[in-house]
Order: C-alpha cells, then structure tokens, then sequence
C-alpha cells in the first residue's frame, strides 16, 4: 500500500508562524526527538518520497517503527496547531474556556466555574458565537442549581436562562436563513461573473424579494446584518448594478470596522468585499482609491487574523487579481505584466488549495495581460490553461469567451495554417450550445471573413463592419457583458487604425471622460 502523504501535507501546509510556534513548543520537552529530526528532514522534500526518509534514517533505531514515529509527529503538529489557534482565535480561546468551567465545576469549584463562566459569555456575546452561547446556557443551569443549593444569592433564574434560550435560538434562525440566500448567490457566483439570461436575473429578484431582506429593523444581530449586506452587494455584482453593489460592500466594510470582533469572525467577507470596491473603482475610473484599496488588502497579510492558508489565499486573489485588472483598466498592461511575477510564485504556492472559480479568473487575466503587451505566445499558454480545463458547470462564461479570444491569438501569431481548423471547431462548439448569444454567432461570422482574407484593405472593411454591427448587439444588456472579460472594441479599434491594444484602451477611456 502507498504511504499516505496527509503528514506531509499538513508540514507542507504550516505557516512560518506556525513552524515557529511548534519548535518552541517542541523545545519544553526534555531529550532527543525523533519526531523533530522526521519533521526537519520531511520539511526539506519538494514531495513525499519514503524510501528517501527510510535512507535517511537507516541508522537510526526509530526507523525500524517508522509508521509510529510519524503517527507521534503528526499528533505533535496537530496538537500544536490547536495551541496555536487558542492564542490567535476568539472562538477556540472561548471553546477551551467551556471545556475549563465543565473541569472546575467536577472540582466542586462553583465560585471559580461563576467567575470563568461570566467572563466567557460576555465575550461569547461580543463575538456572536450563538452556538457557544447555548453551551454556556446548559452549563449555567446546572451551576445556578448548585449556588441555589448552598444558598448563594443570584438573580439568574432558569425562567431567564429559557428566555435567553429562545432569543438566541431566533437569531441562529435568521442568520441560517440569511446564509442559504447566500449560498444560492455563491452557487451562480461560480458559475457567471455577471448574469447573462433572463433567467439568471429572475433567480435572483427572487431572492432579492425574500421578506426578511426587506426591512432592516427586523435584524436581530450584526452578522446577520453583515450577511444581509453580502447578499445585495453579490446580488448587485451579479446583475451589474456597480453603484448599488459598492453601496454594499463598502457599508459592509464600515459596520466591520466599527466592530472589529466581526472581522476576526468573518474574516473572508471582509476581504472579498475590499475586492468588489476595487472593481468599482476600476469602472468609475477613481484608480488612486483603487490602488490604496489593493494596499490595504495586501497589508492584512501580516494580521494575525488572517494568517490561515484560506484567508491567505483569498488575500492574493482578491490583490493581485484587481491589481492587474486595474492596470488593464487603464490600459497600462506593462505595469500589469510587472505584478505577473507575484502571481505565479503565489500559483506555485497556493495552485492546488485555490478554488477552481478563482483559477480560471487568474489564467483569464494573465491571458489578458500578456495579450496588451503582444506577447502572444504568452498569452496562448494561459487561454490554452482555461479552454482546456475540465470545469463543467463553473465560470462557462470566461470558457466560451477564451475560446473566441484564443481566435484572436492565432489571428496576431499569423497562425494560418491552424486558424481554419480552429476556427471550424470553436464554430462547432458554439453551435452546439443551447443558450448561445447573438454576440457569440457575430464574432464567428465575422471573424471567418477576417480569418480568411488575404487582403489588408478588404480587412479593414471587415473591422469597421465587424463594430458597427457589434455596437447593435451590445444594446443588449446581457450580450455587453462580454465586454468585462475583453475589451472587443480596442482590439477592433487597433486593427482598424492600426495601433496597440493598451493604446486603443487608452484612447477609448479619454474619449469617455
């Protein structure tokens, strides 16, 4: 049987914060530790190989009962991993702070258990950890029952404790609640960066329209108002509403940071929605606030909040995304190109933990990025990454655009040999959709007449044609979605007057101005 490589992973997975906190707690122990030798040499193994472990230790006795030797490692890291979180998370201090009132009240040390208990709620309640809460609950029953029983005074009744019961069973009602209409946003989030049917935008007015989003006075805690604010601003991304969505968000961000507890509680929602402001600004042109924004995104890397791998990673995406979609917005693509260095060491890093939504939204703008600059080769690799990806149901519509812009590659490579089959099975592909747009036929339509013709002039006549009948489309607010994953007009700007992309952006932002 192949060794499990979960040791290996979980080394592979530690921080330097935490690779420093289990060596310290590693040192209390007196003696010699194989575990610490296992671990050190493991550490330096780009992947798990055990013959090269065995190798390594073949004159060490420990080696002879090597499985046991890394079943003691791996209950060391976990150990110290939940050490770790205890100094750096609310919610794990307060669990161990439950299981040591249950300690102290075994003891028959009821004062003790009082005083622990008193503390722990009042910051069980400032952080909103409801189901923590009801734990306390059941703890206090029966500690009032021992006070009443050797006669201390309390004004703590059961009939109290019940009340209190209820009330937070109703706010665990509602944020539930308010996170399933989340989870429904999440789900088509995945799929579509901004809705592009009818259909889409009926699912979501549906969800819009659920009672409890409606009247703001109804919400019975912070995180359910929190919640409330990711739904509308996800559902206003979604529908491209960017007034609306930043209203959101930047109301979440200002509710967060007038109460800190709930940053460290729902870290994530503070992260993502720093990413949506910073899309805002891209599109309102506000680029000194959306760099500022990017800055304070990436300074939350040395915030002890956000030192696990998930936040960590939400972190570089949410950056290092907008940061070269920002750059791209202006048509700076050789200032994008200079962040392209960043993101592939944090791919190499991060590749296998990102979520594949996420993936595709990175290859996407890399792809975009090394197209403004011509560096068409480049580009091909990272829309070759996207078209190729096996991802069934998540982000359709960054695939089926990459494969129109994966014409445009081969059409600025002069691949004319390869553009005519490529052309034939992007055709065939399109024409097997059940839902393809009017966009997607025009650009096949037209980029055939480009694709095959050999005379400059005739074209250039295709290009202006090709806009023209473009702009018609483009009324359509679901068709001029497209526009968010490539800018169709520059690239048809440039071949028409015979510029650059990040020129043809350029001009085109000044135009608008």
């Amino acid at each position: 049987m192949k060794p499990s490589n979960l040791l290996f992973d979980i080394i592979k997975s530690l921080n330097s914060e935490e690779i420093k906190f289990f060596r310290k707690v590693s040192s209390l122990q007196q003696g010699e530790k194989n575990y610490i030798k296992l671990f050190n040499f493991i550490s330096t193994l780009p992947e798990y190989d055990e013959e090269l472990v065995k190798d390594e230790f073949k004159n060490e006795t420990f080696i002879k009962h090597l499985p046991s030797e890394k079943n003691q490692l791996l209950h060391h890291i976990l150990k110290s991993l939940r050490h770790f979180r205890i100094e750096n998370s609310k919610t794990a201090e307060i669990n161990e702070q439950i299981k040591n009132i249950q300690i102290l009240f075994n003891k028959s040390l009821y004062k003790q258990a009082r005083k622990v208990l008193n503390d722990v709620k009042e910051q069980a309640y400032k952080h909103e950890l409801f189901y923590y809460i009801l734990e306390i609950i059941d703890l206090e029953k029966v500690v009032i029952d021992m006070e009443a029983h050797f006669g201390q005074i309390t004004n703590v009744t059961i009939e109290k404790l019940v009340e209190e019961e209820i009330t937070i069973y109703q706010k665990i009602e509602q944020l539930t609640h308010f996170e399933k209409l989340l989870s429904r946003l999440n789900q088509l989030s995945a799929k579509l960066l901004f809705v592009r049917t009818k259909s889409d935008v009926e699912e979501i007015e549906k969800i819009l329209a659920d009672k409890s989003l409606q009247d703001k006075t109804i919400i019975n805690s912070k995180k359910s108002f929190i919640t409330l604010l990711h739904i509308k601003g996800l559902a206003a991304r979604l529908l491209n509403q960017p007034d609306e969505m930043f209203d959101s968000f930047q109301g979440l961000i200002f509710a967060m940071e007038n109460e800190p507890s709930l940053i460290s509680e729902l870290p994530k929602s503070y992260i993502v929605a720093h990413g949506y402001t910073i899309r805002y600004y891209a599109i309102k042109r506000l680029y000194t606030d959306g760099f500022k924004t990017i800055d304070k995104l990436k300074a939350l890397w040395l915030d002890p909040k956000f030192k696990s791998i998930d936040l960590q990673i939400a972190i570089f995406s949410n950056s290092y995304i907008n940061e070269m979609l920002l750059y791209a917005y202006i048509g700076q693509h050789d200032k994008a190109k200079n962040v392209i260095p960043a993101v592939i060491k944090g791919l190499e890093k991060y590749e296998t933990k990102i979520n594949e939504e996420e993936l595709l939204r990175i290859y996407q703008i890399i792809t975009m990025v090394y197209f403004g600059v011509g560096e068409y080769s480049k580009a091909l690799h990272w829309v070759n990454k996207i078209i190729n990806s096996n991802y069934a149901e998540l982000r359709q519509d960054i695939i089926r655009i990459s494969k129109l812009i994966n014409l445009i590659i081969h059409f600025e490579l002069g691949n004319e040999d390869l553009l005519p089959y490529i052309y034939k099975s992007t055709a065939r592909f399109v024409s097997s959709l059940d839902n393809k747009y009017k966009f997607e036929v025009l650009f096949l339509e037209h980029f055939k007449k480009i694709a095959l013709s050999k005379r400059e002039g005739k074209q250039s006549a295709s290009f202006v044609k090709f806009k023209e009948e473009m702009q018609e489309v483009f009324k359509d607010r679901y068709e001029k979605n497209a526009l968010e994953y490539f800018n169709f007009y520059a690239w048809l700007d440039s071949k028409i007057h015979s510029i650059s992309f990040s020129d043809a952006i350029k001009i085109r932002k000044q135009n608008m101005a």
